[in-house]
């Protein structure tokens, strides 16, 4: 069965404050017009998310909704606290207790996290600027099968490549 796997940093967020917690930090006016650009993107792709899964900090909520507004069909948004902050080695131990009734997912998240598992999926580095979004597509009947550069990069979306 093929799979797909969106992994997305969020959008552009203000600039860090003392008055604000990180996990509080909201988009920019930059990063919103990125998050609904970017949903353009998504609703384009060959097939329909079936599930958001997302950290549940402000910013990355925020370029969910941005995204999933401009889809047709709604898919399910899941919110996964571990994806705040998260290491590469809980982002991997992540993917593979994703839901396997959900076959086109996509993981919002943050950086370095989402950056060292598309590395470790695909064996390709990625910077991935505020709103970059990599289309990944794998051979497996189970989420748990996902590992070590099993993923195939289709597609990988920054800020502006569209007009």
């Amino acid at each position: 069965m093929v799979r797909n796997l969106l992994l997305i940093r969020h959008a552009e967020a203000e600039f860090p404050s003392e008055r604000k917690r990180d996990f509080e930090r909201e988009l920019s006016p930059n990063g919103i017009n990125q998050a609904i650009i970017l949903g353009s993107y998504v609703k384009d792709l060959p097939f329909q998310l079936d599930a958001v899964y997302h950290s549940p900090s402000h910013r990355t909520m925020s370029t969910t909704l941005a995204i999933t507004n401009t889809l047709d069909k709604k898919p399910r948004l899941m919110d996964a606290e571990e994806l705040y902050e998260a290491t590469g080695n809980l982002m991997r131990a992540f993917i593979n207790r994703m839901d396997d009734n959900f076959q086109n997912v996509a993981i919002v998240a943050h950086n370095p996290g989402i950056a060292d598992l598309h590395s470790y999926l695909t064996r390709k580095f990625e910077g991935f600027v505020p709103s970059s979004c990599a289309w990944l597509s794998c051979e497996c009947e189970s989420w748990l099968h996902l590992s070590e550069n099993s993923a195939v990069e289709k597609e990988f979306y920054y800020p502006g490549q569209l007009g």
